[in-house]
């Protein structure tokens, strides 16, 4: 069984169609993508136990923590290309993620979705930072 350690995680934003990602920089933490199916109940009399199909599915969100350098691209919120500016505008945008593999083998998970908050932390003894969230809208591919 192989072991990957996830720190070599990267993820990026589609930032020229169709195919040129930007990596956010300085990401430490990536939690999710958690994905969900509603549960629809399809019980009957004819029987005792309840019975349920799956519904429409979510991808959930993913949070993502930053150490934040305003003179980084990603981060400048001046510029129209960063991710702080993405929140602002409320535009959709393609992710990925690409997990650590073999040498020549990794795993991605493209995906739509929109930054739907981003939060500063500056505490006074620790890096200044930042936490991202982003909805996921439609499939995980």
């Amino acid at each position: 069984m192989a072991e990957y350690a996830g720190y070599k995680a990267i993820l990026a934003w589609l930032t020229t169609a169709p195919s040129t990602y930007t990596t956010i920089a300085q990401v430490r933490d990536i939690t999710g993508p958690g994905t969900t199916a509603d549960q629809i109940e399809v019980s009957h009399r004819d029987d005792q136990w309840r019975r349920f199909k799956a519904g429409m599915r979510d991808g959930g969100e993913l949070t993502v923590d930053i150490v934040f350098d305003p003179d980084l691209a990603s981060h400048d919120p001046t510029l129209s290309t960063s991710i702080y500016t993405a929140l602002a505008n409320g535009t959709s945008q393609t992710f990925k993620i690409t997990y650590p593999g073999a040498l020549t083998a990794t795993t991605t998970a493209v995906f739509g979705g929109f930054v739907s908050g981003f939060e500063m932390a500056t505490p006074m003894e620790d890096a200044q930072t930042a936490s991202l969230t982003i909805k996921i809208s439609g499939a995980i591919t």
